[in-house]
């Protein structure tokens, strides 16, 4: 059986990889160097675009791998139905469970490897193409607005992570019943560990009536709950964020009482879409086995179609859903997967022994 199951993985690790690296040709020379940059505006440098697709490319390379998984499995079990060695398999006692184990085993594996990829690579590539897209127009992050803590709306106007500093930032302090207590302003600001230090700036004191107390300062400490980081990630796309990002901003958005429903989303989708192509591929194989004698065009063709009901399924419908707070994010995240595996389950023990 060792010999066997060698024989079926190699064939289908052959398969799929030929697969993959065809299709991330496909969309990094049609989809990214064609369509996506001429989105480009006209004060983006050629050079830079490129750099910019190709950064956006992980991403895409995602969308591909259950495609190629779909393919590899029908073209190789396929291969072996019509040359019946598929036959003289089951006729020497072989189930049909045991053929397409090495199949299953290593798309579970494979799944394992690009969840990793798309956490750890496709996020931090994305992120940077984002920053490349805004490099030309202005650095740093503008225009701000954060819910910190203890009912506190900052407003920051240019934040340099790298120089640790603020200009112009104001702190609207709320009361219970959200009403405008103070407003502090500062030209500049930077921060300590535990403190804040404005600089030229005033604080101004409301009761209903109106304002009661208006105070200029030169130099001033307040005390500091935030980490501007935060401030920063709070205007980040949530698709260029690691799982543990998303963790992170998830916790204190739920501590100072903000919604966390499209952070949790992506998180769930984080760790739901590598395992696509496993679900995918449950499908094939019994297609496969069933329709293999109509050759490897018909498999495209079902592979596209599957691929694309997978993602209307789980993008378009479930997660939109779950965005607009209709569903749970891991119901909408994992649904389409859940729904897939049962669905290959019953084809696979539907498949004639």
């Amino acid at each position: 059986m060792r010999i066997l199951d060698r024989y079926i993985l190699a064939e289908y690790l052959k398969a799929f990889l030929s697969g993959l690296f065809f299709f991330i040709a496909l969309v990094i020379i049609v989809r990214l160097l064609d369509k996506d940059i001429k989105k480009f505006d006209d004060d983006i440098a050629y050079l830079t675009a490129v750099q910019i697709v190709l950064y956006q490319a992980p991403r895409r390379i995602m969308e591909i791998v259950p495609l190629a998984g779909f393919i590899a499995a029908f073209f190789v079990l396929g291969r072996m139905v019509r040359s019946n060695e598929f036959s003289s398999m089951k006729a020497a006692g072989i189930s049909v469970y045991r053929i397409v184990a090495p199949i299953l085993i290593s798309t579970l594996l494979i799944c394992g490897v690009f969840a990793v990829f798309y956490d750890r690579v496709a996020a931090p590539a994305y992120h940077r193409a984002n920053e490349l897209k805004k490099k030309p127009r202005f650095r740093g992050n503008r225009n701000m607005l954060f819910k910190g803590q203890e009912n506190r709306l900052f407003y920051v106007q240019n934040l340099d992570l790298e120089r640790e500093s603020i200009s112009r930032m104001t702190i609207y302090q709320l009361d219970d019943s959200d009403n405008l207590e103070k407003i502090t302003f500062a030209e500049t600001a930077t921060w300590e560990p535990e403190e804040w230090h404005l600089v030229k700036g005033f604080v101004r004191r409301f009761n209903p009536d109106g304002e009661t107390e208006f105070e200029p300062f030169v130099q001033k400490q307040i005390k500091r709950l935030e980490d501007p980081k935060l401030f920063a990630e709070n205007n980040r796309d949530p698709r260029a964020m690691t799982i543990k990002d998303l963790r992170n901003q998830i916790a204190y958005k739920e501590m100072v009482g903000q919604t966390t429903r499209l952070e949790q989303v992506r998180m769930h989708h984080k760790m739901a879409y590598p395992f696509a192509a496993f679900v995918v591929v449950l499908i094939g194989a019994p297609i496969a086995i069933r329709f293999g004698k109509a050759g490897f065009f018909a498999g495209l063709v079902i592979a596209f179609f599957l691929s694309f009901m997978y993602w209307g399924l789980s993008f378009a419908t479930l997660e939109g859903l779950s965005e607009s707070g209709k569903l749970p994010p891991v119901v909408a995240c994992w649904g389409a997967n859940f729904l897939y595996a049962i669905v290959g389950g019953i084809l696979l023990w539907k498949t004639p022994k």
